[in-house]
């Protein structure tokens, strides 16, 4: 903030109108702080999901997720550091959200629901900030962030349900949880989705292509 010529008012000097507002700070935080994707120039927000997906994913690329190596960072013993889930290796974030054999078969089931191949040298990274579907139209891009988020976002969920409740893991039953909220979430926040539930399960990149898309 900064006086005016006249001496007698504050002028924001954060945007050209020089009149403070609370988006253009948010905006200013957003830029200093939260990692950018390259849908345009968005950062962590994706407005066809809820929030609580967005808060997740920032809480990922921040490390700030409870798996077992960052608990153990923190001097929390939580026991054995293997996953829960294949009890096989130490559960860092890229293996819980990844790396896990059973995780992976997910992204896996996801790609292919898209029809979309794996990007070589797939990370969660990428996966989370869709940096390598360039091939992908700019308007179906924000809508295969939002699925790969959500993806990410259920994960953790069903992670946390075998980790408190011993709740069997089924590959089918988490692609169907994303496939269904995906289609619930995009559907009630975009006017330029067609709501068809079947080409949502057969064929979903054309109901987002931009010949599909209606003004808005």
């Amino acid at each position: 903030m900064i006086f005016g010529p006249d001496q007698s008012s504050w002028k924001c000097s954060l945007d050209s109108s020089n009149v403070y507002s609370s988006k253009t700070m948010a905006n200013k935080i957003d830029s200093i702080i939260l990692p950018r994707t390259n849908v345009g120039d968005a950062t962590i927000r994706n407005n066809l999901i809820p929030q609580k997906v967005g808060i997740f994913v920032w809480r990922v690329l921040k490390g700030r997720i409870a798996v077992k190596v960052e608990l153990a960072k923190r001097g929390i013993d939580s026991g054995s550091l293997l996953c829960p889930i294949c009890k096989d290796t130490p559960e860092s974030i890229d293996h819980a959200l990844l790396s896990c054999k059973l995780f992976h078969e997910v992204w896996t089931g996801i790609h292919k629901w898209w029809k979309i191949n794996m990007p070589p040298g797939f990370d969660l990274k990428m996966a989370l900030a869709s940096t390598t579907y360039n091939n992908l139209p700019t308007r179906s891009l924000k809508t295969w962030q939002a699925i790969l988020w959500t993806t990410s976002y259920m994960l953790w969920k069903n992670r946390n349900q075998k980790v408190f409740n011993d709740d069997s893991w089924c590959l089918a039953k988490i692609i169907s949880e994303i496939q269904v909220k995906t289609f619930e979430w995009i559907g009630n926040r975009s006017r330029k989705l067609h709501k068809d539930w079947l080409t949502w399960l057969l064929d979903p990149i054309n109901l987002v292509s931009p010949v599909n898309f209606v003004p808005g």
